[in-house]
């Protein structure tokens, strides 16, 4: 049940052009050395030689209390950084993990129930770095978010890295 994650296969990006405004925030990234033992994978090359198949492997419960402790506290750096408060949000876009991950994270910056949510999980799984973009999407798509909000986005993946910001929404 440790390394049960559910993967979708996908890719995204976002296409950045000049602007009259300021649309980007400061970026909050780094890495966490003191938990790669949680997550990681068999050497590629090591396996190959044996005739094994490399596998991923993760200690499920520390990733998770690594996501929803450390990345919050992360995301709240990064509104700090904007300038911003929970309060002046209008959509967060998390890396879509689980819904566990968001649920506590949301917990824990206190955002204000006016602040629509990514869900996107449900339908696409973790696709890994994909998971912001494809999910920005989905949300202008379906009028949960709308052009010019104000979004906190914050992924987060193997290795124990992470990256966030706040942008305004295309």
């Amino acid at each position: 049940r440790s390394t049960a994650f559910l993967f979708g296969d996908a890719a995204g990006a976002v296409v950045m052009g000049p602007s009259e405004v300021p649309a980007i925030g400061p970026v909050v990234w780094g890495s966490d050395g003191h938990a790669a033992d949680a997550l990681w994978s068999d050497y590629w090359t090591d396996s190959m030689e044996s005739g094994d198949k490399p596998v991923v492997h993760m200690e499920g419960s520390k990733v998770f209390r690594w996501a929803t402790t450390a990345i919050a506290e992360k995301a709240a750096e990064a509104l700090e950084a904007a300038g911003l408060t929970p309060d002046q949000l209008d959509v967060f876009i998390p890396h879509q993990a689980n819904n566990r991950i968001t649920d506590s994270m949301l917990r824990r910056l206190k955002l204000p129930e006016s602040v629509a949510v990514s869900r996107d999980i449900r339908l696409m799984g973790n696709s890994s770095a994909a998971s912001i973009p494809i999910a920005m999407e989905a949300m202008l798509e379906s009028g949960e978010a709308h052009s010019g909000d104000t979004a906190l986005i914050i992924g987060f993946g193997a290795g124990l890295v992470f990256a966030g910001q706040v942008v305004v929404l295309p």
